[in-house]
């Protein structure tokens, strides 16, 4: 890899160090503890080494998902079907057990609340 500017004899020894942690397929944490290393000071090295192009950035890692339950529900929109004129939908509730409830007008906002959420009554 090409570098700007030149690397300081202790930026030689970590790149070296790192490339072998590489090759051994061992993370910079488990390499430095195993040779006896500060870690921090390591990942401190890495940083000024890729600032200065020697060494390759790391790849971005996905989010991890929370443990926790949340209260959003996912909802799936799918392209308006055609449906004749004379019995237009205005509301099409779509559950992922595969059940569907379709309402020629806009029921009120509680009562789709209380059908989502499995409530035993939920009628008006």
């Amino acid at each position: 890899m090409r570098t700007t500017e030149p690397l300081t004899e202790r930026e030689q020894q970590a790149l070296e160090q790192m490339r072998e942690a590489q090759e051994q397929g061992s993370t910079l944490k488990d390499y430095a503890a195993k040779i006896g290393l500060d870690v921090q000071q390591l990942y401190e090295l890495r940083r000024r080494l890729v600032r200065k192009g020697a060494f390759a950035p790391l790849p971005h890692r996905k989010p991890r998902k929370s443990k926790e339950a949340s209260a959003f529900v996912p909802v799936r929109v799918l392209p308006a079907a055609s449906v004749p004129s004379s019995s237009a939908l205005a509301c099409r509730l779509l559950h992922p057990s595969g059940w569907v409830l379709e309402c020629d007008g806009l029921p009120p906002a509680s009562w789709i609340v209380a059908v989502l959420t499995g409530a035993t009554h939920a009628a008006p």
